[in-house]
């Protein structure tokens, strides 16, 4: 009588706690890398400029402002824009894995929805029309643009009866980028006022801008992730596909957009 052969166990992935408890753990750690990797930025953002102030003396402005030279370039200079590059990059990170998750697409960008033209648009019809050249008013009038922009690419797309798609949302960017391009170029060419105060504004910086711009837009920011956050859990289910998500008790067009609000005011924002 031969002996029993004992089972093999196949080879395969590793079982799902564990898969997933190392999936987390690598996550962990790279969130913890990143975020240490900000946090140098956010110093050497503070210590280098074109005006050589010591670490020291730094860390000292910081934490008594005294209004002399060193802190006034540390508060009113280097504090400024390393706030207001902190906000812009969460609020375009945030942006794009919202619209590489609506379209399924890895590369796709947030200006692929009219973002960014509807906020140039908002910024040259403000100064074609309103006469207007104060950075204040162009936070706004970009805002203003992008959301415009943004609500039309999402009524275009769901004009189908399977309503808003991954398809239609990138053409309907597409050909409304397209569209306000045009539109900002003819302005820009007819007026010369129009095409300075644009040209200095399409090029953006971080240098010489206040804190208060900051705060115009935070609240836009701010509401772009609260909605960000809210449509995440969502955002599982549509990489089924539409009928998949619908089976399983999604509500596809509302969960598209509010996806489109979120990246039209984190994009807006940013681009202001």
């Amino acid at each position: 009588m031969m002996p029993s052969a004992s089972p093999v166990r196949a080879a395969g992935p590793p079982s799902t706690p564990d898969f997933g408890a190392a999936v987390r753990g690598r996550r962990t750690i790279g969130l913890a890398v990143l975020v240490c990797l900000l946090a140098a930025c956010v110093v050497a953002g503070l210590l280098i400029g074109a005006r050589a102030i010591p670490p020291d003396e730094v860390w000292r402005v910081l934490r008594t402002p005294d209004g002399g030279e060193a802190s006034a370039v540390v508060w009113s200079l280097r504090m400024p824009r390393t706030a207001i590059g902190i906000a812009v990059g969460a609020a375009l990170g945030t942006a794009g894995v919202l619209m590489q998750s609506h379209t399924r697409n890895p590369i796709a960008d947030p200006g692929i929805l009219g973002v960014a033209h509807g906020a140039a648009l908002g910024v040259v019809l403000g100064v074609f029309l309103l006469g207007m050249t104060e950075l204040s008013a162009f936070v706004w009038l970009a805002v203003a643009g992008a959301l415009a922009a943004s609500a039309a690419v999402f009524a275009i797309a769901s004009g189908g009866s399977r309503g808003p798609t991954p398809v239609t949302l990138v053409l309907a960017g597409a050909a409304m980028s397209a569209l306000l391009g045009g539109i900002v170029s003819a302005i820009v060419l007819m007026d010369h006022a129009s095409l300075e105060a644009y040209r200095f504004w399409r090029l953006g910086t971080l240098a010489g801008r206040p804190m208060d711009v900051l705060w115009q837009v935070l609240p836009f920011i701010a509401a772009g992730l609260a909605l960000a956050a809210a449509n995440a859990p969502g955002l599982n289910a549509l990489a089924l596909g539409d009928d998949v998500a619908t089976a399983l008790g999604q509500r596809v067009r509302l969960t598209r957009a509010t996806g489109v609000a979120a990246i039209a005011l984190l994009t807006g924002a940013a681009t202001a």
